[in-house]
């Protein structure tokens, strides 16, 4: 039994089977049982999201990325009708950028996008390829074909052509059943695939275990896991360790790296939300008798041992200046706590968001996002960080 491990940034998107299982163990969540290691000297800054605008489309599928450009406009990018879209600061639509197709300037399966000016890249992970564009034509296109792992982000560098991430899963085998293994990310430029561009630190990213079932060896995610938690700046890489609770950063030049927050000591999974974590899993596998859900989710919970560690962060989003991280909370929780970092890590603030809404950009603190309704349709948000007035 196979079952993939998510490398999307959130962990929103729909999986089925043992897949979904894993989703339920991964985003359960736990109150807070210890303190962390520095807490912060005094109450933190609230700060409030304000709603400049909303943009509602019968075009929007899945949204997995919005940006926007110089111009002004919008731009787009929808997983399901794979496309990107530009539409104007209204809202109405402009252009489309590429289309679904093979060539160049065509898409399969669009994963990540970056803009920069009145550019934009795209990279299609099906296709293992970096796309430029300059608003909706065609510039040049690049192949990933040459690298090993997944494609996860693309990004514009201020030193040179854009730079794309693969991550690599570690090698597998039946003598590594029951332990935790842990994605590396890679950097590449996508001039240069032949070998991964040198990284100060080692960036970690998903985590998975392989389990065995039916005699053979399948691969899941542990209980509480954690999710690659990294950005592309303009001027290098901003990584925020979801397991150890640091944030660092380094420059594309290969300048040293700076630490914005050190490690914390971890946090403990409560009894309790153990408790209902198996009980959610038994209501899995009551719908599902031809799945042996139970000893996946046995196996999934046993292979941390004794204790099961918090996640630190879900999300995180940067212009190079400042850093909005997403904390781990359980799932069932209504809202997200997200907090704005300084370019040295010094905390500016933090603010409370319906864990339905997604953040995907951040930019002189205006933020832009995807929201859904009761119904799940989705709309466009553009957000501006500010202060809570005094008392308020």
């Amino acid at each position: 039994m196979y079952v993939r491990g998510l490398n999307d940034r959130c962990p929103a998107r729909r999986r089925w089977g043992i897949a979904s299982l894993s989703l339920l163990i991964a985003t359960a969540g736990c109150d807070r049982e210890t303190a962390e290691a520095e807490p912060p000297p005094e109450t933190p800054v609230q700060l409030v999201l304000d709603t400049v605008n909303v943009v509602h489309s019968d075009l929007f599928h899945f949204v997995r990325d919005v940006g926007r450009l110089a111009s002004g406009d919008l731009v787009v990018m929808n997983s399901g009708s794979v496309d990107v879209l530009l539409l104007d600061a209204s809202g109405d639509p402009v252009a489309t950028v590429g289309r679904l197709g093979e060539g160049p300037g065509e898409f399969q399966g669009v994963l990540d996008m970056d803009t920069r000016g009145d550019s934009i890249l795209v990279l299609d992970g099906l296709q293992r390829r970096v796309n430029l564009f300059h608003r909706d034509s065609f510039v040049a296109m690049w192949s990933l074909r040459g690298t090993t792992g997944t494609p996860q982000q693309v990004g514009f560098s201020s030193g040179g052509p854009p730079v794309a991430t693969v991550a690599r899963r570690p090698a597998g085998g039946r003598e590594r059943a029951g332990k935790v293994l842990r994605d590396t990310v890679e950097f590449y430029r996508v001039d240069q695939i032949e070998a991964a561009q040198p990284a100060p630190i080692e960036v970690l990213g998903a985590e998975s275990f392989l389990f065995l079932a039916n005699g053979g060896v399948g691969t899941g995610m542990p209980a509480f896991n954690v999710w690659p938690t990294y950005d592309l700046t303009l001027t290098g890489v901003i990584f925020a360790d979801a397991r150890d609770g640091r944030v660092v950063s380094f420059a594309w030049d290969g300048q040293a790296v700076r630490t914005l927050r050190p490690v914390s000591l971890p946090t403990l999974v409560s009894q309790r939300e153990m408790d209902r974590l198996r009980e959610r899993a038994e209501t899995v596998a009551r719908r599902r008798p031809d799945l042996d859900y139970m000893t996946f989710v046995r196996q999934a919970i046993e292979v941390w041992g004794e204790s099961v560690p918090r996640p630190f962060y879900e999300a995180l989003i940067s212009d190079g200046s400042e850093i909005l991280v997403k904390h781990f909370a359980r799932s069932s929780a209504p809202v997200a706590e997200w907090s704005l970092l300084g370019e040295d890590g010094e905390g500016l603030g933090t603010f409370s968001l319906d864990r339905a809404t997604e953040l995907h950009s951040l930019q002189d603190r205006e933020v832009l996002g995807v929201g859904r309704d009761s119904l799940d349709v989705e709309h466009v948000l553009v957000l501006r960080v500010r202060e809570a007035p005094e008392g308020g």
